[in-house]
């Protein structure tokens, strides 16, 4: 018989979901440093979470159960970013499994290795972002937020071909900055 699979630390969870009821405050009202600083915590926290609860799942199974079972351990988090990756981890197994071929590589395997692999790439982003962050603080950061996007007719009202919001004419512009 097989031993049950032990719950994740209820401590770590807790502080988890901690960080998570602050993130709206954190995203909504703090500084580009300030979410940057929030986000990369979170996703250390959350690897280091994984990293000290290794699980391991039926490999005699189809690989959609195996995703399910590993989402049966990880949805105490929370963070449905990380649900949303290992539902789609089951879609694509299952259409995999009834022979629809997907364009996206996947790996085999247990699923804990590939939930720290993605996790630790958040985090890696995520430190990336704060880096970012940190020198826009030195030098100045050019942010697109809702008042660049406000201004934008007024910007480009000169430049030939220029269309409204909505209709193009925002090409070679950045849009995914933080404000």
């Amino acid at each position: 018989m097989r031993k049950p699979v032990r719950a994740l630390n209820r401590r770590q969870i807790l502080k988890i979901r901690e960080l998570l009821d602050t993130e709206h405050d954190v995203e909504s009202r703090g500084k580009p440093l300030e979410r940057a600083e929030f986000r990369f915590h979170k996703w250390q926290f959350i690897h280091k979470t994984i990293h000290d609860h290794p699980f391991s799942v039926r490999m005699n199974q189809p690989r959609a159960e195996q995703w399910r079972e590993a989402l049966n351990i990880i949805r105490d988090i929370g963070e449905m970013e990380l649900i949303d990756w290992v539902l789609l981890q089951v879609e694509v197994a299952q259409n995999l499994s009834n022979g629809i071929q997907d364009m996206r590589p996947r790996k085999g395997g247990q699923c804990h290795p590939l939930l720290l692999e993605y996790t630790g790439n958040r985090k890696r982003h995520a430190l990336a972002v704060l880096h970012f962050a940190r020198e826009g603080e030195k030098e100045g950061l050019y942010t697109v937020n809702s008042n660049w996007h406000s201004r934008t007719e007024h910007i480009l009202k000169n430049k030939t071909g220029c269309q409204g919001r909505g209709n193009g004419g925002h090409e070679d512009m950045p849009w995914d900055v933080p404000e």
